[in-house]
């Protein structure tokens, strides 16, 4: 005896209009989650073809398949078909429609029917857009990743995504009204690129125009700035003569300037890279009992940059990490009895890591305020039981951008 059979019937669209080759809208239509119509183009016009599907039974010779139509507020019989298989292909138009499986058996008896089921046949609809807004995103100005659509269809049920050949980048949210719709991107999901906004309404009926762009205002940016440095001594000496106590132990020496080139050609949504040239000029002086100690202190550094912008650009935090050179030049003891030492001046190779916070006027001007921490690698000519000198050098600075 056969089991009692079930049917399973998902909302399903008409066509009005021409649309792509069956096989391929079937298959856009698999990747929607809709797979109870598709689209015939094997005569001189389209044909909408719905499938109706339900539970197959044991022992079955055949199905009846009755559909009807409601029709002033009453159903009315539209067609009646028999199927082998537990499906059958219908072209119906749009409109509320009610359907029931009656099932023969083996002798062509019938064994049961089925409830009535009832669906939906709604009219499918041809999206337009007829301008949008902005028409492109730039990564170095803009923080605000939304467009706006005007039109007409642009439904709630539309999938809506840029498209550049095979890529895509869909919105985390949409907002439509059917005259108009709002797209918000995420911004690490931006790509640089030139695209078509894509919409596909429920059916398969799609539009697109273009051209949007992603990508940026300017090629690079060029950041310079001058400021005041200070150098805070945290460990080590910065020089230790065996013959006599180490010079510098102060905590705080207050004169000193820096100078910054930050080369930026690598600007993305989620951070701009690039290259930080860093400068400083100190002088140090520390007097004793019987001398003054006196030497310029220099750095020159090259790092990597990452710089990552907030607030509409108004602000920006940059993070460093390079290596370079430190110097001390013209370094020299001025005895209180006697003549001066010789001066002499050294080098050593040194590591540097920085973090700053950048606050722009009118896009090109700004100020920075920041600190680096600075090692130096004197290993090789201080006594070994001198622990290699480190620092901070704490900046306020003022700068333009190119």
């Amino acid at each position: 005896m056969a089991t009692k059979a079930f049917s399973l019937l998902l909302v399903m669209l008409a066509l009005c209009v021409s649309l792509a080759d069956a096989q391929n809208e079937e298959a856009m239509l698999r990747e929607m989650g809709q797979v109870n119509y598709f689209v015939d183009r094997s005569g001189t016009q389209p044909r909408f073809i719905q499938r109706l599907i339900w539970e197959a039974g044991n022992y079955v010779l055949r199905y009846e398949v009755i559909v009807e139509q409601m029709e002033q507020g009453a159903y009315t019989e539209i067609e009646r078909f028999s199927a082998t298989e537990n499906f059958a292909l219908v072209s119906l138009g749009f409109g509320q429609f009610r359907y029931k499986v009656e099932v023969y058996d083996l002798v062509d008896d019938l064994a049961y029917t089925t409830d009535w089921w009832e669906f939906e046949i709604l009219r499918a609809t041809q999206p337009l857009i007829t301008v949008f807004s902005p028409r492109a995103f730039y990564l170095d100005e803009d923080e605000v990743w939304e467009i706006s659509l005007r039109g007409e269809n642009l439904t709630p049920r539309s999938v809506y995504y840029l498209v550049r050949g095979d890529r895509r980048i869909n919105p985390v949210f949409v907002s439509s009204d059917g005259d108009s719709a709002v797209l918000v991107f995420a911004e690490n999901a931006l790509l640089f690129g030139d695209y078509d906004i894509y919409v596909r309404n429920p059916g398969g009926l799609d539009t697109y125009l273009g051209v949007f762009t992603i990508g940026n205002r300017k090629p690079y940016d060029l950041n310079i700035s001058i400021g005041y440095a200070p150098i805070l001594p945290l460990y080590g000496y910065l020089f230790h003569d065996s013959a006599l106590e180490a010079p510098f132990t102060g905590s705080f020496y207050p004169a000193g300037a820096v100078v910054r080139v930050d080369f930026v050609p690598l600007k993305y949504a989620w951070g701009n890279l690039g290259i930080d040239f860093s400068g400083s000029f100190h002088i140090l002086k520390q007097e004793s009992d019987a001398y003054t100690t006196r030497a310029y202190f220099l750095n020159a550094h090259l790092s990597l940059l990452y710089q990552k912008y907030f607030y509409r650009r108004s602000f920006s935090v940059n993070i460093h990490m390079g290596g370079g050179v430190s110097s001390l030049v013209d370094f020299y003891y001025d005895f209180e009895v006697g003549s001066p030492m010789r001066k002499t001046s050294s080098s050593f190779p040194s590591f540097i890591t920085g973090l700053s916070v950048s606050a722009f006027f009118n896009r090109q001007f700004f100020a920075s305020a920041g600190v680096d921490f600075i090692h130096m690698f004197t290993v090789f000519t201080s006594p070994k039981d001198d622990p290699m000198p480190g620092f901070m050098r704490p900046f306020i600075s003022v700068g333009y951008q190119m």
